[in-house]
């Protein structure tokens, strides 16, 4: 069911995903602590993007035999570009780029009303204290590698001394009951700027843990959005209509009325303990046990027969790189085209492999050789987290490794076209510390010395004319593809380019030289250079 243009709440969206035979329904009993994720990362291991489903899992239990009411739903906002897409309720993923824009330029703010099915169940108190956390069905990620279980999901603040919101995308990792850690990188803007004003005020930080929204908010929760930007406001762009939001029960915040599960507490700003091994979007696990946050529950709220959303986070590709990269690739793609007046700017791509954080491809018509650059450094800005950033020429395919490759082997020359920058951030990238490191030293993690980590922005594009592509001329390939239907031989998937053309370095006598040799005239231009 929709209103409007959009969905009223997840379970319309998953209806509709099922509609699109984009859902599959788990009926056989799955063990969420040695199956579940298994089951999902046999998906994003063995098949291609396109084929992808979000899961459903209708019979929940754990390692001890122990059941749940709750039903647990994964790859729902995230495990393929079309189910993306069709979160941002657009029919093809080519049409995100510019709804986003739209809903930048659109937003509405959020509403508060006074009852939401978020709130059809609350708990707190002893069955808070004794069962707490562990009524949800979170699965183990990494069975056999993962040291516990944790949430993946919009997190809510505000800062307590200007009142500005943020809606960010982190996890929680159970410590017990009624307890979890903060999951919550020192740059990130919830620990940048909110933690520090709470702590001033020596005062603990309210954050609401938001599991089960629509997609618009997941996705705004991930983009990164400049600081002070309502992502609310921008989700309600998105829907066409404000988000509704109701008050917490035991905290001054206000979550998403159509929320499956929320859950309420308190980030200590002074209580840190250490955390235990996860995985995390670089694709290996976090070991070296750093110290967090711990955030007291004091409450959860939900559904009636609540569905719990998981989120796979890890190895590319994981529900959490996809969402990621395209999040920001959109926003990379409104900065550089719109904000830095750069209409020559064609498409971006964050490869699910970079972790959506580490490898940016900008494909570019080039209108003069100062746009390149252009591109290159205003990207380098736009994120102090980047690591590679190429620009290639339009005629290259930023998806497909392969181009992107070639424009690297022979568009550019390093010592021209290469330019290593410094003061970068590493977030979870394990290159850029040792392991060895004191844990307790969150500055130096967040920033290695001297001068943090390092990026390098990339010129492929071509210098210059160059001689054509070295493939048959457009008509002779279509000719061919004609004739290969006719045969009914294998479905094609072409990439681009698949047809030869001109560069530049080309010229009317070698087009007569070549259309001569296609009439099996092959001799005809030596005899007329020989007299």
């Amino acid at each position: 069911m929709m209103a409007g243009n959009y969905y009223i709440d997840l379970r319309a969206f998953i209806q509709e995903l099922e509609r699109r035979g984009r859902l599959y329904r788990w009926k056989r009993q799955v063990n969420k602590d040695t199956e579940l994720m298994p089951l999902m990362r046999l998906q994003y291991r063995g098949l291609s993007d396109e084929r992808r489903q979000a899961f459903l899992y209708e019979n929940v239990t754990d390692a001890k035999g122990g059941r749940y009411d709750m039903k647990v739903v994964t790859g729902m906002y995230g495990s393929s570009r079309q189910i993306l897409a069709l979160g941002m309720a657009c029919e093809e993923p080519e049409e995100i780029y510019e709804k986003w824009r739209y809903a930048l330029a659109h937003p509405k703010e959020a509403v508060t009303v006074d009852y939401g099915p978020s709130q059809e169940q609350i708990h707190f108190g002893a069955k808070l204290e004794n069962i707490g956390l562990t009524m949800l069905p979170a699965p183990v990620e990494e069975p056999g590698f993962s040291g516990g279980i944790r949430v993946t999901a919009p997190f809510i603040t505000r800062d307590p001394e200007s009142g500005t919101r943020n809606v960010g995308m982190y996890s929680g990792h159970f410590r017990s009951p009624d307890s979890l850690i903060a999951g919550i990188a020192r740059t990130h803007h919830a620990m940048l700027y909110h933690f520090p004003s709470a702590r001033r005020r020596r005062e603990g930080l309210p954050v609401a843990i938001v599991l089960g929204t629509l997609p618009d908010i997941a996705y705004v929760a991930a983009a990164n959005l400049p600081y002070g930007i309502d992502e609310l406001a921008v989700a309600g762009g998105i829907r066409g209509r404000p988000v509704e939001m109701v008050r917490c029960k035991t905290i001054p915040l206000e979550v998403p009325a159509e929320a499956e599960i929320v859950i309420e507490g308190e980030i200590s700003t002074e209580v840190m303990e250490r955390g235990e091994p996860f995985s995390d979007y670089p694709g290996y696990l976090m070991v070296e046990r750093n110290l967090r946050p711990v955030v007291k529950v004091k409450a959860i709220t939900h559904r009636r027969e609540a569905l719990f959303t998981a989120i796979l986070v890890g190895l590319p590709p994981s529900e959490s790189n996809g969402i990621s990269r395209t999040c920001r690739e959109m926003m990379l793609y409104n900065f550089l085209k719109y904000s830095c007046n750069l209409p020559e700017v064609l498409e971006v791509c964050c490869p699910e492999m970079g972790g959506g954080w580490n490898w940016w491809v900008i494909r570019l018509r080039k209108s003069h050789p100062s746009k390149p650059w252009q591109a290159l450094q205003a990207a380098s800005g736009m994120d102090s987290a980047n690591k590679v950033i190429i620009v290639v020429d339009e005629d290259i395919d930023p998806k497909d490794p392969d181009m992107v490759m070639w424009a690297l082997s022979f568009a550019m020359q390093p010592h021209r076209d290469v330019r290593i920058i410094t003061a970068r951030v590493p977030l979870l990238d394990p290159s850029a510390y040792s392991l060895m490191s004191d844990p307790k030293d969150s500055e130096q993690r967040s920033f290695p010395p001297p001068e943090g980590c390092s990026g390098i922005l990339i010129d492929a594009t071509r210098k210059g004319p160059y001689p054509p592509v070295g493939l048959p001329k457009r008509p002779f390939m279509e000719r061919a593809l004609e004739i290969w239907h006719e045969e009914k031989l294998p479905s094609l998937d072409l990439k681009t380019p698949w047809y030869g053309y001109p560069l530049g370095l080309w010229k009317s006598e070698d087009d007569e030289l070549a259309e001569m040799v296609t009439k099996g005239q092959y001799f005809a231009p030596y005899k007329k250079a020989g007299g």
